[in-house]
């Protein structure tokens, strides 16, 4: 069980497939918990930093050194105003600034790739959803276009599949949620 104590900041990161649930998880502890929800999706490195390098790196398309800088680091050494910019990867640039809550003593990061060594470092709490495969291609075909869901399986998944190949996740620090239990 872990215990928040007066002061201490707590972060969960929620990580997993695509399609598995990991959003659905995230509002409902968010209101459950009261507490502000970050998507890894709004960390993208920006166009002119994929490179060939950094993309065949595992996980290496997420700007997890700007998530730690901006969100986690600050969050957890009890910053009072923690700022940070979302990235919009259709124009390719960083929105105006946004703050967290100043009373949040919780805080949720949740998408794929928030277990690369650099975030984890900062978590307390890791879930993992865990969804059969079948389930999360027909969550896809429902939510996605011909042509995004062509990307899904081309780019997007196999991107996925080498970042949790590559850091053996889900590892044994963490707790996995089977999709059953979102329903």
């Amino acid at each position: 069980m872990l215990n928040l104590h007066p002061g201490k900041r707590l972060l969960i990161t929620i990580d997993g497939p695509c399609a598995s649930g990991k959003t659905t998880l995230a509002q409902k502890l968010s209101e459950a918990l009261h507490a502000p929800v970050i998507h890894t999706d709004d960390f993208v490195i920006p166009h002119a930093q994929k490179t060939p390098e950094r993309l065949a790196v595992p996980g290496g398309n997420c700007d997890a050194e700007r998530l730690v800088r901006e969100i986690a680091a600050p969050f957890k050494a009890g910053n009072a105003v923690v700022s940070y910019r979302r990235y919009d990867f259709r124009e390719d640039c960083l929105l105006p600034e946004e703050t967290l809550p100043t009373d949040a003593h919780i805080l949720i990061l949740e998408g794929s790739y928030c277990n690369l060594p650099a975030l984890r470092a900062y978590a307390d709490l890791r879930l993992f959803v865990v969804t059969p495969e079948e389930i999360r291609n027909e969550r896809l075909q429902k939510r996605e276009s011909p042509e995004s869901l062509l990307r899904f399986r081309e780019k997007w998944i196999p991107l996925e599949n080498a970042y949790f190949q590559a850091y053996g996740l889900p590892d044994e620090g963490c707790v996995p949620v089977p999709s059953s239990e979102l329903l």
